[in-house]
């Protein structure tokens, strides 16, 4: 079973660019990957993402593997989550997350 989640980034003007991830989106999964990501990783990896359909899932390894399907509509409300998750990388490089009906994000402490 999946664990689906949007992965985004912050924009310069304050904004939310996100797509959708499939596979293990769990917070102790994408954090720590998120968290050794630069901004400008997760903004080449959400742009390539959103061209192809989405993210299967982000690869300890930096292997992420993306589909390859028509281009989607990307997220650009922050922090709503219509998956189980949602992950944004902030400009300042921390990330943040919600769950699913929660409205306040939480940074990650581990």
């Amino acid at each position: 079973m999946a664990t689906r989640s949007t992965i985004g980034y912050e924009t310069a003007d304050g904004g939310y660019v996100g797509v959708y991830c499939h596979y293990d989106g769990i917070p102790e999964h994408q954090m720590p990957i998120l968290r050794g990501m630069y901004h400008a990783d997760v903004v080449i990896l959400v742009s390539r993402a959103l061209q192809c359909g989405g993210i299967r899932f982000l690869s300890t390894t930096g292997d992420h593997e993306i589909y390859n399907d028509k281009p989607i509509k990307a997220e650009t409300d922050w922090p709503y989550c219509a998956e189980d998750y949602a992950y944004i990388k902030r400009l300042d490089g921390r990330v943040e997350w919600v769950s699913h009906g929660q409205k306040t994000p939480v940074e990650w402490t581990s």
